[in-house]
This record gives structure tokens, C-alpha cells and sequence, in this order.
């Protein structure tokens, strides 16, 4: 990141202009009282629509009079490249630019909250438009890649297929609405057929993964129910395709002219905020461009991980924090210290290096006002403000450890499947089941100090299971062979593998149900196979441990849900039993590995209900079958402990009271040598004390308190 940015600083600092708000005549104010509180970076959009009001005129004067405004006041600035919002000369030029609705309607242009000026609605594969996408994007950096207040390009400012139209991506949620799914235009019919060949190769391979007959790629029918799997798993994909190789132009372009000065990024959303079905927001898709890569960052630790894991070894940042989002009179609460300090040092734990805050002002525009905002809406200073400068100097005191400093590795991977979505969407009316249950499982984890990272598909090619301990794959329905074939190799070699109910039920490469459950053969390796299922109805399905584990006593209750699927043991040990007796999980040897097989879904009900035991459940399976080192607390209390260290020995601890309560927090650390620390917002010692292989000490904490301490 240093490097990136050439100079020692961590970027910190607040979106400030998304034009035409605020107002001109707040700028010089607004950007002087920013750089008196410490803060170093501002965000400005550069607006399609707004920037380029003819198809032969540009209009910059708001962004070089903001720029010099910047730098005289020595604030560096991200300019984020904002394309959704198409011009109104677009349409015009273009009467057929519109994205298609599978009903027929012609969408857009339309405003929203959060584009207040218009203009979304055009189709990624409209040829014409997207000619003047890039010439935009290619006059915009030749006009600021000199202006010495620019330090960082955002290319990509949440790329997604629905253009930031929310209530299009409500399918993803309700899969009877999928008269709104995007897009059925010709110019995407036409490109679907040319991307199917070109991923098929063979026709025959077509019809053997969707069970037709077709003739030639120019029989293919576009899907229009969600009756069959793969053609519908293929159409949703084409338009993650299709998303990616915009992005991927964007930072061709981007190189092209800006000739290596500035770092280049782009910054996404999540599926707990952009599903993919509706969205094609995939992050693996569009992170491995660019010298760095961020997100949007919401309450929601699991977004951190998914950043840093798809970001690989690049520098990640919080291109977008947002902490008060609200429509009018739909208000959000205040926030304090804690909340800021939560914000970031979740995200400093996971290695980000930079925060942006969304954003100065409160919004004034449109069902966004007034809210969103670190001031006042006249400019002047709410105490969550002063907080955020606070801790943004004490964050800045310590800018040469974080830069070079890293978490400890993770030994645990959680699997995430744009292909899986899309089945859990067709097969539950619900894209939420596949969501849940990472979150779910995500956060069981999360809470008893385990670091986590995710893998992607694509990335079995690069023997990535290599890197873990411990694989936990919550609603496992659709996976591939590849996948399969690697996570057995990888469990005979000393993995150990997690996974719920109807594990790789569904052929990918075939189309067509398993006949045997666990699919691709992978029953040998669980030792058991599926046997009678019953709908674990309304209220879910009981499930009763067999044998205590770590965090549970045998005898204990946690939850399923969607299903009762009764395992049938093949060498496997019982560890877990429904009320009839029959197994809810299964443990077992396979090479030198271990297996773990769980009838039902219990990382969603832990996400949905917050069933205590559901999440005592899967951190005690991680711990039963594996020897990971990690941060404990005693008596169970509900704190986060985070480590970070540098290669020359130093080290940070975050601690985070998880609780609305007063705690006192017993912690045990391994990997780390005795010292005293200080906590760096109070400077207060804080004393390890030699513990087995690691470290032990005592802190008291407030509710919701983060306590951050540096040795």
C-alpha cells in the first residue's frame, strides 16, 4: 500500500461530493474544517450523465474546481467514476438501449434515492452504448491523470447489472417476481447463444448438461421459469460474464491512460446487499483487476473476509463505510466512538488499509435526505463526527505498523458458490437460504475468534485447499466435479471437511440429480449416505447431541431447517440424532483425514433466530476435528479477539465486547510472546502473562466497548 501510494499514510477520510450536492458555495468550508480534523482523502464522483450532458460536450468545472479545493488544502482524492447514470442523449441515440424485463418492459430511464439525477436503465451489451461508456472513462482520466490532489482511481464504483436499481434486484428475493429479471434484450439473447458456444464448445456438451437436442447453439432457448437447473445457472452466469468483462475493460482503458501514475480499484457489494441472481455482483469477478480492491462496507464482519479473500494479496480499503444510512423520516440511530472504532478496527483485524466514511454532509436530495451524514446538514459538527477525526488520528499515530502489518492466517475456509446461489434461488424461491447459511455459519465462528477465509470456485485450480485445516461448506446442494474430486484428495491427504445436508445433491456437469447423496461419490468419504428426508416444517427439526463436544453437553438441543434428512451410516459415527433416532450427524475417518455430515441447515437457522446452540454447534465441530490455533475466551463470553503483527515482532490486539453488557474478558492467546501493551486511545498498560504456548490476561470492557492495544 506504501508503495501504491508513496507516501506513509493509511487513506482516511469521507465521500464529499456526488454532484449537484453539496452545495458550491459549502465546498471551500467544507474541505478546510475536513483537513483541520485530520482526515487526508476525499471521494468525488465523476457522473456519466452529469459530466457529459451532450454527446459532443463535457462539463468538469465542479470536479477541477473541487480538485484544486482539495489540493490547496492538502487532501488527496479518490475520483470514482460513476457510469450507471447514462446521459438523456443516450436514449435518444439509442431508442433500443434499454434493458427488457422477461414480462417486455423497457426499464429506464429512472432516478433512484441514492441517483438522484437519472439516467439508469441501459444494457451492458448494447454495443453503441457502451462505446461512449468507455470514451467517457478515457476522457475523464486524460483530463485529471496529472492533477497532483489525485491519488487513487475507482473504476468501479459497485458494478452490478440491475445499474442501482433496488427494486430490480427483488427476484433475487422472491422468486415469483421474475417478470423483473434482467435483461431479455436481443442484444443479450443474441450474446448468450455466442457465450454458450464458446463455454460448450460442442453442442452435444449443451444438451448433456441441459438435457436437450438442440441442433446448433442458435436452437438454445433463453430461460424464462425456474424448472430446470442448468439453463437457468447458465443464464444468471452469462451475466456475471458479461459484468466482468466490462470491468475488465474499464481498467484496460484506464492503464492505457493513465500510464501507471495512480494505483487503479474498483469497490463492491456483497450478496448480503447485491444477490447475485438479480445483481451478477460476483467479487471474485471483478477483484483481480486492479493494484487494489474495496468494498462497501456495512455491519456485517463476514464483508471483510470476503474482501481480503478475493482480493488475494492486494491492498484492501473501505471505499464506502456506511454507518448512518437512513430515507426520510425512515431515520437511523446516532452512533458513538464505539460504533466508529467497531467499523474499523473489525476492519484494520482484517487487513484493510484504508476508510472512507459515506459521507460529510447528510444527503439534501431525494428519499436519501436527511440522512448518511458526519456533519450536520449545515456543515457544522455532530459528536460522531469529532469521533471519527479521533480515531482517525490515533489510527494515523499508528499508520507504519498497520501498513505492514498482517492477521494471523487463516486455517478455516467457508465455500461460496455464484453457481450455488442461483440453485438455492430456483430450488427455495429464495436466494437468502444459500445466504443465511454463510452468514450463519460465518458469524458461529466469527464469535468463537476463528479467522476465516472464503474460496471460490475458480479457484480449486490453484490447489487453494492446500491452505486449510478445516473446510466447512454450509448448503453444499450444488458444487461441481472438480470441486469434489479436490476436496476428496485434500481430506484422504488430512483435511477436514463440514458440510450440511444434501451435499453436492446436484450434477452440475450432467444436469440431473445424484442418485446417491452425498453426489460425485463423495458418500465414501462422509461414511454415510442419505437416506429417508422429511420437511423439517415451519418451526424447524430438533436435533440432539449424542456425545458432549467443546462448547455443548450431550443431551443438548440445537435446530435444523428446511429439511430432515436422516443419514445413514456406512463407518461413520453417530454424534448428533433427530427425535426418531435416526442420525442428524455423522463423523468420520477418511484417509488421514476427517468428515463431518449434518442432515439439515443450521448455520440459517443460527443467522435467522440466533439459536444459541445452532452456533455453539459449528464451532464445536471445528474444534472437535481440528488442532487450529486461535484466540479463546473463557467462560464462553461473547468477544472478539483479533491479532495483528508485523515482521518485526510487534503486534496489535483488538478486542471487541460482542454484548449489550458490561464484561470482563478472560483471554488466552497462543502464537505471541509476554509483554506489555497499551492500549492506544487510553494509555493504559495492559500485561501478558505466559500461558501454555501463548499468552493470557484480564480485561474489563463496557458494552459494545472495542479496546485496540499495541506492543
Amino acid at each position: 500500500m506504501r508503495r501504491l501510494l508513496k507516501d506513509e499514510y493509511i487513506p482516511f477520510g469521507t465521500q464529499y461530493y456526488r454532484a449537484p450536492s453539496p452545495h458550491r458555495q459549502d465546498w471551500e468550508r467544507d474541505l478546510e474544517n475536513i483537513g483541520k480534523l485530520g482526515m487526508n482523502m476525499l471521494k468525488f464522483w465523476v457522473q456519466w450523465r452529469w459530466n457529459h450532458p451532450e454527446e459532443d460536450k463535457f462539463y468538469f468545472d465542479d470536479i477541477d474546481k473541487l480538485m484544486d479545493i482539495a489540493y490547496a488544502n492538502k487532501l488527496k482524492v479518490m475520483l470514482n467514476t460513476i457510469f450507471d447514470v447514462a446521459p438523456a442523449w443516450i436514449y435518444r441515440k439509442y431508442p433500443d438501449a434499454s434493458m427488457l424485463t422477461l414480462d417486455g418492459r423497457r426499464i429506464g430511464p429512472q432516478t433512484q434515492p441514492h441517483r438522484q439525477i437519472g439516467g439508469l436503465g441501459y444494457c451492458f451489451n448494447h454495443d453503441g452504448v457502451m462505446e461512449h461508456f468507455f470514451k467517457f472513462l478515457q476522457v475523464t482520466i486524460q483530463r485529471y491523470k496529472d492533477h497532483p490532489a489525485l491519488a487513487i482511481w475507482n473504476v468501479g464504483s459497485e458494478p452490478e447489472l440491475t445499474s442501482s436499481m433496488a427494486e430490480m434486484r427483488q427476484y433475487a428475493d422472491n422468486a415469483e417476481k421474475m417478470g423483473d429479471m434482467l435483461c431479455f434484450c436481443p442484444n443479450c439473447q443474441k450474446k448468450f447463444r455466442l457465450w454458450l458456444q464458446e463455454k460448450y464448445t460442442d453442442i452435444e456438451r449443451l444438451n448433456e448438461a441441459w438435457n436437450r437436442n438442440y441442433q446448433s447453439f442458435d436452437d438454445a432457448e433463453i430461460p424464462i421459469t425456474r424448472n430446470t437447473f442448468n439453463d437457468m445457472i447458465d443464464w444468471r452466469m452469462f451475466f456475471v460474464y458479461t459484468l466482468g468483462e466490462n470491468v475488465k475493460r474499464r481498467f484496460r482503458v484506464a492503464q492505457t491512460e493513465d500510464k501507471g501514475k495512480h494505483p487503479l480499484m474498483c469497490h463492491h457489494v456483497f450478496i448480503q446487499g447485491f444477490p447475485l441472481v438479480s445483481t451478477a455482483n460476483d467479487p471474485w469477478n471483478v477483484g483481480q483487476y486492479g493494484d487494489l480492491h474495496g468494498f462497501t462496507q456495512m455491519d456485517d464482519a463476514m464483508m471483510t473476509d470476503i474482501l481480503r479473500s478475493c482480493a488475494k494479496d492486494k491492498p484492501v480499503i473501505s471505499a464506502e463505510m456506511l454507518m448512518l444510512p437512513g430515507y426520510t423520516l425512515d431515520l437511523p440511530p446516532v452512533i458513538d466512538e464505539n460504533d466508529i472504532k467497531r467499523f474499523i478496527f473489525t476492519g484494520i483485524a482484517g487487513n484493510q488499509k484504508g476508510f472512507i466514511f459515506w459521507q460529510y454532509r447528510p444527503e439534501i436530495l431525494g428519499r436519501e435526505a436527511p440522512t448518511w451524514g458526519l456533519s450536520f446538514p449545515d456543515g457544522s459538527e455532530t459528536p460522531w463526527l469529532k469521533s471519527w477525526a479521533t480515531v482517525g488520528r490515533v489510527v494515523q499515530k499508528h499508520a507504519a505498523f498497520l501498513l505492514d502489518a498482517k492477521p494471523v492466517k487463516a486455517e478455516v475456509a467457508l465455500i461460496y458458490n455464484p453457481e450455488n446461489q442461483i440453485f438455492a434461488w430456483m430450488s427455495t424461491q429464495n436466494e437468502k437460504s444459500a445466504t443465511d447459511s454463510l452468514l450463519g455459519t460465518h458469524k458461529a465462528l466469527y464469535q468463537h475468534n476463528y479467522n476465516i477465509d472464503f474460496i471460490h470456485p475458480k479457484e480449486f485450480d490453484l490447489n487453494i485447499l492446500s491452505n486449510y485445516k478445516v473446510v466447512y461448506i454450509p448448503f453444499p446442494y450444488c458444487l461441481n466435479e472438480k470441486m469434489c474430486r479436490a476436496l476428496e484428495a485434500w481430506v484422504k491427504a488430512g483435511g477436514v471437511l463440514i458440510g450440511e445436508s444434501y451435499f453436492a445433491g446436484w450434477n452440475m456437469e450432467r444436469g440431473f440429480h445424484e442418485k446417491i447423496v452425498p453426489g460425485y461419490g463423495l458418500h465414501r468419504v462422509f461414511k454415510t449416505r442419505q437416506g429417508v428426508v422429511n420437511p423439517a416444517g415451519e418451526d424447524g427439526v430438533e436435533i440432539r447431541l449424542c456425545k458432549d463436544m467443546p462448547y455443548l453437553h450431550s443431551g443438548e438441543i440445537f435446530t435444523g431447517a428446511l429439511v430432515q434428512e436422516s443419514l445413514v451410516c456406512e463407518g461413520s459415527e453417530k454424534i448428533a440424532e433427530f427425535a426418531d433416532g435416526s442420525p442428524a450427524a455423522t463423523y468420520a475417518q477418511y484417509g488421514k483425514g476427517k468428515a463431518v455430515l449434518i442432515g439439515s441447515y443450521i448455520g440459517l437457522v443460527f443467522q435467522r433466530q440466533g439459536a444459541t446452540n445452532n452456533g455453539e454447534f459449528i464451532a464445536s465441530l471445528v474444534r472437535m476435528a481440528s488442532d487450529i490455533q486461535h484466540p479463546q475466551v473463557d467462560n464462553n463470553v461473547k468477544a472478539r479477539v483479533d491479532v495483528l503483527q508485523s515482521d518485526k515482532h510487534e503486534i496489535m490486539i483488538i478486542v471487541q465486547n460482542l454484548t449489550g453488557r458490561a464484561v470482563e474478558v478472560t483471554v488466552r492467546i497462543p502464537f505471541i510472546q509476554p509483554k506489555t501493551c497499551k492500549e492506544i486511545f487510553m494509555d493504559t498498560d495492559l500485561t501478558l502473562s505466559r500461558y501454555d504456548d501463548g499468552v493470557s490476561t484480564v480485561i474489563k470492557m463496557q458494552a459494545k466497548e472495542v479496546k485496540v492495544f499495541r506492543g
